[in-house]
């Protein structure tokens, strides 16, 4: 591809292509040469002008939506719904007869909400949204869906969190989208999918005495999420917060929300040009002992000399430092 991506570079009227287009492109042109059956993408970053979005697909999947890369989407849900829901579009098929776009919609705050269905209607897509097309219950042995295709019930789920559950209901809701596009899923296929999700730096426990636990968390919402998450799932003395995020991120929301889980932080930096200096975090943990490192590995080995088998150390911020700390 590389002369034509060249070609591209002199002669364009908006400047070279971005890293993330070149690579959207390579993954593209791998798909077709593998005879791919089916791709899942996810965007770069929004939707309406995402690399990703130049497809035309069976179903669009909108997660929740959160203060993100505000600089970029807008400073209002409103804003920032408005280019994530620039994923649903009218279908373009061959049959005249083709099945309209299925939106999936994770649970959403209500200005968010209105923004997908107001796209859905321009659009003619059929939207479902979890929480009233797709429910969750949870039960003593796993828990149960009912979804817009039927109910499926004794799922189980290794992942921690309600928030998980959520997760599954909407990757249901996305497997019986591509039902009504005449992709077959069986039940037996989805419950055993569903069960052995492993899910790298999400809540997940490397070590036991004491607990390490890794979280890729990076905005305010999912830092919440995690702070509860930690509260309704372990038990332990202390806990040691380990903590480094990228500059370009709400670094003061995120503190906030992760200051008093903490017994004892300390605050590091990834190997990589976006990581925030630790000092400019210190200021939001006045009244916890804190500790500055300046590289992961550093940052572990003071986790370890603080804690003791009773305790929970966290990992948290980034999954550049979730990463650097495993492979640590």
């Amino acid at each position: 591809m590389k002369p034509a991506i060249d070609d591209y570079n002199h002669n364009a009227q908006y400047g070279p292509l971005s890293f993330f287009e070149i690579y959207t492109s390579l993954a593209f042109v791998y798909f077709q040469d593998k005879k791919v059956d089916l791709a899942i993408l996810e965007t770069g970053l929004g939707g309406r002008l995402d690399a990703t979005n130049v497809v035309n697909p069976l179903v669009s999947v909108i997660t929740p939506i959160s203060y993100e890369h505000t600089q970029k989407l807008g400073n209002t849900l409103t804003e920032i719904a408005a280019e994530k829901a620039g994923i649903i579009k009218n279908r373009i098929l061959p049959s005249k007869e083709s099945q309209p776009l299925i939106v999936i919609a994770a649970p959403q705050e209500k200005e968010a909400m209105e923004v997908i269905k107001t796209k859905c209607s321009e659009s003619k897509a059929k939207l479902f949204e979890v929480g009233k097309d797709i429910v969750y219950q949870k039960t003593e042995r796993g828990f149960n869906i009912r979804g817009m295709l039927g109910e499926y019930r004794d799922l189980k789920i290794q992942l921690l969190g309600t928030h998980q559950l959520v997760n599954a209901s909407v990757a249901i809701g996305s497997i019986e989208g591509l039902c009504l596009n005449d992709i077959k899923v069986s039940i037996d296929a989805l419950r055993d999918g569903l069960y052995k999700t492993r899910w790298p730096g999400r809540c997940e426990i490397i070590s036991q005495g004491p607990l390490v636990v890794l979280d890729g968390a990076q905005n305010v919402a999912s830092s919440r999420v995690l702070k509860e998450t930690i509260k309704n799932n372990f038990k332990y003395r202390r806990l040691i917060l380990v903590l480094g995020i990228s500059k370009d991120k709400d670094i003061k929301g995120i503190c906030n929300e992760l200051c008093d889980l903490a017994d004892e932080v300390i605050l590091t930096k990834a190997n990589n040009p976006r990581a925030s200096e630790p000092e400019n975090l210190a200021s939001y943990f006045n009244d916890k002992p804190v500790h500055i490192t300046h590289n992961i590995k550093k940052a572990k080995v003071k986790a370890y000399s603080l804690c003791k088998k009773e305790d929970l150390i966290l990992v948290c911020g980034s999954l550049f430092v979730v990463g650097e700390f495993r492979d640590a």
